[in-house]
């Protein structure tokens, strides 16, 4: 899960191509997840204005209109993801999250939105649950992912429960943060691959020299939110929480994307191997089951 571990392939012009096609509206597209995922997480404006500091609601409701024409800043997004326990994931498929989450009914979509703030003992019980529907070649094979999935280094020992977002985040001392780790991650990313400048600005959609200025630790300027989403698609990455592990004032975030993603790797595959009938069942369970967490 750290950025070592994600390989890039070469991309094309064709690729660039199908980037900008698939992320064409991603600022609406962000602004309709958020707003989603606040009513899936029943929580008001007045509610995330104590929840935040360093930035006006006012804004943020904004961010949540998709008529807004300005960009939505990526560290903005990635605290609010905080903040309502939910994967990046959640955000960028939108209202395309009944696809990503394919054969599941409308309830259980926004339960698997809400299973971020579930304790680990009851989602493991809930996967518990799920595989003993399994005949034994897919308990084996669930087993055998899993225990890979689990066994990185950058996972093991991690507490997921110590991992909530303080009662108040302030985003300017986040977004400095955030901002500084993504700028050394992607200067090591690019080392590390080889990949040239050009290819780097082309695949995030910014020039050369707004390319320099992201990459500039020393120096931290807000982006959109497209930035993120453009290197994790364009760069075919199976998750981007490496990019956060330089955070110093905000470690436990890094570890919480690292946790993030092996859970809701692991809900996903769990939810693949049953039936229409059985997909019914355990999305009324889990639907019930979240409700006690919100």
């Amino acid at each position: 899960m750290t950025v070592e571990n994600n390989s890039p392939s070469q991309v094309t012009d064709k690729d660039i191509e199908r980037l900008n096609e698939l992320l064409k509206n991603i600022d609406s597209d962000i602004a309709l997840s958020m707003a989603y995922v606040r009513r899936a997480h029943q929580v008001s404006f007045v509610e995330l204005k104590r929840k935040f500091t360093g930035v006006n609601v006012e804004t943020l409701q904004k961010y949540m209109q998709p008529s807004y024409q300005g960009h939505r800043p990526l560290h903005v997004v990635a605290a609010f993801s905080w903040m309502m326990m939910v994967p990046m994931t959640a955000f960028y498929y939108g209202l395309s999250l009944r696809e990503y989450y394919r054969g599941m009914e409308d309830s259980s979509v926004e339960a698997l939105v809400r299973i971020g703030k579930l304790p680990l003992s009851q989602f493991n019980s809930v996967i518990d649950i799920i595989t003993n529907l399994y005949n034994d070649r897919e308990r084996a094979d669930f087993l055998a992912f899993r225990t890979e999935l689990e066994g990185h280094s950058d996972y093991v020992g991690l507490d997921y429960d110590s991992l909530l977002p303080p009662p108040e985040l302030d985003l300017e001392a986040f977004g400095e943060d955030y901002y500084r780790s993504l700028a050394i991650n992607l200067k090591r990313f690019r080392y590390a691959y080889n990949v040239p400048l050009e290819t780097m600005s082309k695949v995030l959609g910014l020039s050369d020299y707004q390319y320099q200025v992201l990459e500039n630790e020393n120096k931290p300027v807000a982006f959109s939110v497209a930035v993120g989403f453009r290197g994790k698609l364009g760069f075919k990455l199976n998750s981007h929480a490496g990019f956060t592990s330089e955070m110093t004032k905000f470690p436990q975030f890094h570890h919480l994307r690292t946790a993030q993603h092996v859970r809701d790797s692991l809900i996903v595959e769990a939810l693949r191997h049953l039936d229409h009938e059985q997909k019914e069942s355990i999305s009324q369970i889990l639907n019930s089951l979240s409700r006690l967490y919100i």
